[in-house]
């Protein structure tokens, strides 16, 4: 400033618009975009097995209002592989995860290296939990060797580190065992004519109901034996003899008037020998063995066969209030 004090004190100075110079200095800060975290981030991998092949799924709850862009999800350094193709979706993610939302937009999916990246993602809300799976079940090949990796998720700034577990097996192999099942089981132990034996009618029982249940694969059957081999009366030392074994029997027509007894069953599953058919035939049984009286070729749950007894008599069959006779049934399931 002295200089130029005594330069025009002197008359040897001027100064000119090419003379003087302003120089503005200009300050460039760049800009800083703030990272936010997702929180509830979840990364499941449907097979946990080393060198596995599996689809994955994954959720989280944004961190921040991102606009639309690309989701990444980085294996890192794991050892293992990322698909190159990818099918995305978001179909059955909600009911997987629990996430309130699907991931918005057209999304697509492509892999590279060990990251997957999902394309056109829409603007997510802060605070919205949102999920997809990348659902080919070879998205990702496990390492081979077992232990804990970290997996990245990004979205715009919005970023956490979630944990995958690769192990040896990821099965529980489950065994169980079904027993052979068969119930039996009788609506009464009584069976009493209807009415008094005549030489003019057929006389009838009211029946008694044998209910079966089993898981025999080849179904059940029913068979009966008879003490008496017949109605008996011990006062009168008299037996109505039962018809004939292994055959069928009509009980009515010419058979009223003489004396005989047998054993029918009612419903479809009886035998040959001991269909009631019409309430009129019947079967004879023997006291000394077994005859089969219904079947069936199925396992059954509250399967029924209806047994009754038909009685004839002669005009000169012995009076006596004691006839009676006692018919044992046994069931078993062909396994």
């Amino acid at each position: 400033m002295n200089y130029l004090k005594r330069a025009v004190q002197s008359g040897k100075f001027s100064i000119t618009a090419a003379s003087l110079t302003l120089v503005l200095g200009v300050v460039i800060t760049p800009r800083v975009f703030a990272t936010t975290y997702m929180t509830h981030a979840t990364v499941m991998e449907y097979s946990m097995n080393a060198s596995g092949t599996s689809s994955v799924a994954v959720s989280f709850t944004a961190g921040a209002a991102d606009g639309a862009g690309s989701l990444t999800v980085n294996f890192g350094s794991w050892g293992g592989t990322v698909n190159a193709t990818q099918t995305v979706t978001t179909t059955g993610c909600q009911a997987l995860t629990g996430a309130a939302n699907i991931l918005p937009g057209s999304i697509t999916a492509a892999g590279a290296g060990s990251v997957a990246t999902v394309s056109s993602v829409g603007a997510l809300t802060s605070g919205q939990s949102y999920c997809f799976i990348l659902s080919s079940s070879s998205a990702v090949t496990n390492p081979s060797s077992t232990g804990v990796y970290p997996v990245v998720l990004t979205d715009g700034t919005d970023t956490t580190t979630t944990a995958i577990d690769v192990i040896t097996n990821d099965q529980v192999v489950v065994s169980a065992v079904v027993p052979p099942t068969l119930t039996f089981a009788l609506n009464g132990n009584t069976d009493s004519f209807s009415s008094n034996l005549s030489p003019a009618a057929l006389t009838t029982t009211t029946g008694v109901t044998a209910t079966i249940s089993t898981n025999a694969s080849f179904g059940w059957s029913l068979w009966a034996e008879d003490a008496n081999a017949g109605l008996r009366s011990p006062s009168q030392s008299k037996t109505i003899a039962t018809v004939a074994t292994g055959s069928n029997a009509t009980m009515n027509g010419g058979k009223i008037g003489t004396e005989a007894f047998a054993l029918g069953v009612t419903t479809g599953n009886a035998t040959a020998n001991y269909a009631d058919a019409g309430g009129i035939t019947g079967g004879g049984l023997s006291s000394s063995v077994y005859s089969q009286i219904a079947t069936a070729n199925a396992p059954a749950s509250g399967a029924t066969a209806a047994v009754k007894e038909l009685a004839d008599i002669s005009a000169t069959t012995p009076a006596g209030a004691d006839y009676s006779d006692t018919i044992t049934l046994a069931a078993a399931g062909s396994y």
